[in-house]
């Protein structure tokens, strides 16, 4: 029987049911498209809406993420930064960064002055746990380090981390720095430093467990695939000298996994200046020498490689700060990152590390001294300079502290300044001073402001030099550095002569010969050498033993 003598009991062809059963179809497609097209539009229209909380997250390892708060570790780290009271890093618990992430209106109402990304240009980056400066000055940075990760367990680790965001907050978060800055890269840190109770062990597989330091590498890899970060800034200090082969065997495998996912990183490092005598170290545990072509011998420059980090670095950030520690008697008062200092740490790294991968980082605080009293040092940021600025002072810079004691008539009662003169001798720093007194104590605050920031700038910028870091970025910086950054960031200000390689081997040519001369007058007057700093770990974004 053909298919046209086939009964039809509806009376319709099967033409017509087919032609019916599409029409239908393509109805339903088109009405689906639109009803996801509208509520799509919806959400999109609502970029401050109040953001849900999410289930935990799981680990590659199967384990669910610690929710503790690990500010109070990280401030250890900062404790040396606490100023006045009401002044102090903020913190807060993973419950508080659940709430609604809400755009800054000043920094929206910058979008056009953006930083000038690109190969060649000078980077301005810097660590940060204030969320606050975070969302307010993030227009002024190629680069953000949220302060946010450190190592679970104290004595022996397990490969895991902790971070003082909740999971929710690290997505709302880094979704809210890309929207008030487009061109932001968001690297978050992760930091631990060695002490009597945390140490940096098995996380780079020390005592042969290779398998924690994998499983460390697969943690941060997915930390940073799970919240979509541009890398990770990887700050492990103070380490001792048994560490530097295994510290760079794990930093090398992290970075091949980082870079095959098209990701950053990132390595902070202990300032080293160059040393004219050259020796070989003796470490046991190690299977080379380490090499001391630098001069300064404590535990944490030792494990930092300059330029086998750099190999497989894409930034290595210099922690040029803490010249001057305030909880150590030795050397007293002084700058923390002066001019003079930081050409020494260019010098011995320019050689190391190619420029454009070369980062100094900058404080944004100083110390305030006591000069004839027992009283402990204090953090100095913007508030507390203007607090001071406010009595009875005297303000210096630059600072030429041998010229200061030579003219003041109080220095025969100034014992906590005057024995180091030595240390200051020919030496006029950009830094600015207040000299006052307080509660019958003589005082110096060192702190930093627009016009010492900028030569530094300039300085980092006639070398060369990638750009630099801020430790550390909080609300009570000067508000007068931003509106210099302002101008940095986006390529407006002066030109600056670039200092050549041949000016560079004059210049520490000169440098040598002055200190020749200086340590045979001082043999000839039989007097002992000027005291050394250099055997004086930092303090800053460390915290010592």
């Amino acid at each position: 029987m053909s298919e046209n003598n086939t009964p039809n009991p509806s009376g319709l062809s099967l033409k017509v049911k087919y032609t019916f059963l599409f029409s239908s179809w393509v109805f339903l497609s088109a009405f689906s498209f639109y009803l996801g097209m509208s509520l799509m539009g919806t959400e999109a229209a609502k970029p401050n809406a109040k953001l849900t909380k999410e289930a935990p997250l799981v680990s590659p390892n199967g384990l669910v993420p610690q929710k503790e708060n690990i500010l109070p570790k990280l401030e250890e780290k900062t404790a040396d930064l606490e100023s006045s009271p009401g002044q102090n890093l903020p913190t807060e618990s993973p419950q508080e960064n659940q709430g609604s992430i809400t755009a800054n209106p000043e920094s929206l109402e910058v979008l056009e002055n953006l930083p000038v990304e690109g190969k060649g240009k000078f980077k301005a980056s810097a660590w940060s746990t204030d969320w606050s400066a975070m969302q307010k000055t993030v227009h002024l940075y190629n680069e953000i380090h949220p302060f946010i990760y450190t190592m679970k367990g104290g004595l022996s680790n397990t490969g895991e981390l902790i971070s003082s965001w909740s999971s929710t907050a690290r997505k709302e978060r880094v979704e809210e720095l890309r929207r008030l800055n487009p061109n932001v890269k968001v690297i978050p840190t992760i930091f631990r430093w060695e002490n009597p109770k945390e140490k940096i062990q098995e996380n780079i597989g020390m005592g042969g467990r290779n398998d924690i330091r994998d499983k460390h590498i697969q943690i941060i890899l997915n930390e940073i695939l799970t919240y979509n970060y541009d890398g990770i800034d990887i700050d492990y200090e103070g380490m001792t000298c048994d560490k530097k082969e295994k510290f760079e065997e794990f930093f090398a495998l992290l970075a091949k996994e980082v870079h095959n996912k098209g990701k950053l990183i990132s390595v902070a490092v202990h300032p080293k200046t160059p040393s004219d005598k050259k020796k070989e170290m003796q470490c046991k545990g190690l299977a080379k020498p380490i090499q001391m072509d630098f001069r300064e011998n404590w535990r944490g420059p030792t494990t930092h490689d300059y330029e086998f980090l750099a190999k497989h670095a894409d930034r290595v950030k210099i922690m040029a700060y803490e010249l001057h520690p305030r909880k150590y008697h030795n050397p007293g008062p002084g700058p923390q990152a002066p001019n003079v200092w930081l050409k020494d740490i260019i010098t011995y790294a320019k050689k190391r590390v190619p420029t454009h991968k070369l980062f100094m980082a900058i404080p944004t605080y100083g110390y305030d001294w006591a000069l004839n009293c027992k009283a402990s040092a204090k953090a100095v940021y913007h508030s507390d300079a203007q607090r001071i600025r406010a009595g009875v002072h005297k303000k210096h810079q630059p600072t030429d502290i041998n010229d200061i004691i030579a003219k003041e008539n109080k220095v025969a009662s100034w014992r906590n300044l005057s024995k180091f003169s030595d240390i200051h001798k020919n030496r006029a720093y950009e830094d600015p001073t207040l000299w006052y007194t307080s509660g019958g104590c003589d005082r110096v605050a060192f702190f930093m402001n627009r016009r010492a920031f900028e030569e530094k700038m300039n300085l980092l910028r006639q070398y060369d030099l990638g750009g630099f870091s801020f430790w550390q970025l909080v609300t009570d910086n000067d508000p007068e550095i931003n509106d210099y950054l302002s101008l940095l960031v986006q390529g407006k200000v002066p030109a600056v002569k670039k200092i050549t390689d041949d000016e560079l081997k004059k210049e520490a040519f000169e440098k040598q010969k002055a200190a020749d001369a200086l340590s045979q007058s001082k043999a000839l007057e039989g007097k002992p050498l000027e005291a050394k700093l250099n055997n004086i770990p930092p303090e800053g974004k460390s915290k010592e033993e």
